[in-house]
């Protein structure tokens, strides 16, 4: 039995995998280093230095000239290198916050024949249903923290921001990983993107139409649009509709609806799932103030203002309403153009814990709060 070790850098090995280069196991280990474009053999009975060796020799050299493996490169490499010996694959999670990680992870685990198991990782944002949990003995974490103090002092140097950052919570006492199939490892990759093209790689990544959450943060919103806004009063404009699930709930309340959403799969998905008086449109928000601007009676931003848009352009919208909704926290710190008063601010849904992906992980969902701009 083979197990190989595929990381994206050197120091990942030290940092998530440790447990699985202990020599205790009594294994043969490979190691495959993606941007080094390194695969290394490490025979059974080689003990824990030796095998730390060659990772620090890896982290000594500036790594010009080195043909990095992309996923299918190195899932090529690994069927290659353990021929017919059984083998098991240890690489990154798909829901690891380090989103170079993430994607590389995904899509080797695709890729490969052999069995795949993840490392939790840097994934803090969720407590995790695991398969494996390695606590670490004393002797294993004073390796792993004398090899990233002596061969990663420029790692310890970054900001927390830089997802290359040695951190404490990213040096592991406790290693932990689980398995996951295909559709599990799609799922759990596109709820941690942090982008709609990532996001969109399954339907309904944020599980709109399944989480208890969700379909009450969707319903009191919709309560919400009835309580202020006659349907009869006119088109109601949803800025990045999505898949529609906030749209259909309009379209049965009997409004007229002009719904926009720019990521072309979220966008045929909308097509797919929405029917009724609604017209749909690629625009973007910065559109919708510019060139394709969309008269209505009121403008809808659900969940929307979280990728630094300037609030400036609120001004552009033809239309003397706007229904906002946002994370309670976040929304506290928008400061709204002085033009808009807020005519009220009420909680769509209190914050709480729910598990996501079929059970794989919980965490805390943040609430949404919602607040009805009018124009002075």
């Amino acid at each position: 039995m083979i197990d190989v070790v595929a990381v994206t850098r050197s120091e990942d090995v030290v940092v998530d995998f440790l447990s699985v280069l202990d020599p205790g196991s009594g294994r043969e280990v490979h190691l495959v280093i993606a941007d080094r474009g390194a695969y290394l053999k490490l025979p059974a009975g080689v003990p824990l230095a030796g095998r730390l060796a060659p990772l620090a020799d890896l982290l000594q050299t500036s790594g010009e000239g080195a043909k990095p493996f992309s996923p299918g490169s190195a899932a090529d490499a690994i069927a290659l290198e353990t021929g017919d010996v059984a083998a098991t694959v240890w690489t990154h999670s798909p829901a690891d916050l380090r989103s170079g990680r993430r994607r590389w992870a995904l899509d080797l685990a695709n890729a490969v024949q052999a069995p795949v198991r993840h490392a939790v990782g840097d994934g803090h944002s969720f407590q995790w249903k695991t398969d494996l949990d390695v606590r670490l003995e004393q002797p294993l974490i004073d390796a792993k923290l004398d090899f990233v103090n002596t061969h990663c002092a420029d790692l310890l140097l970054l900001g927390e921001e830089d997802e290359n950052a040695l951190l404490t919570r990213r040096i592991h006492s406790v290693e932990r990983f689980f398995d996951a199939g295909r559709e599990e490892r799609a799922r759990l990759f596109a709820l941690t993107s942090r982008t709609s093209s990532d996001a969109a790689i399954v339907p309904d990544p944020w599980e709109f139409a399944t989480s208890a959450y969700e379909i009450e943060r969707l319903d009191a919103t919709a309560a919400w649009v009835r309580e202020h806004l006659d349907p009869a009063a006119g088109r109601v404009i949803e800025i990045g509709a999505c898949e529609g699930a906030l749209t259909r709930r309009l379209l049965t309340d009997g409004y007229t609806v002009d719904a926009t959403e720019p990521n072309p799969i979220f966008l045929a998905r909308l097509h797919e799932n929405v029917e009724g008086d609604v017209r749909i449109h690629p625009h973007t928000f910065e559109d919708l103030t510019t060139t394709r601007r969309l008269t209505g009676s009121a403008y809808l931003l659900i969940e929307m203002l979280y990728y630094g848009q300037d609030l400036t352009l609120l001004d552009r919208f033809p239309t003397d309403r706007l229904f906002v909704s946002m994370d309670p926290k976040v929304l506290a710190h928008q400061v709204w153009p002085s033009t808009w008063s807020v005519e009220q601010e009420l909680d769509l849904v209190t914050p709480r814990f729910e598990t996501v992906i079929n059970n794989r992980a919980y965490l805390r969902k943040p609430g949404s709060r919602g607040i009805l701009l009018r124009r002075r």
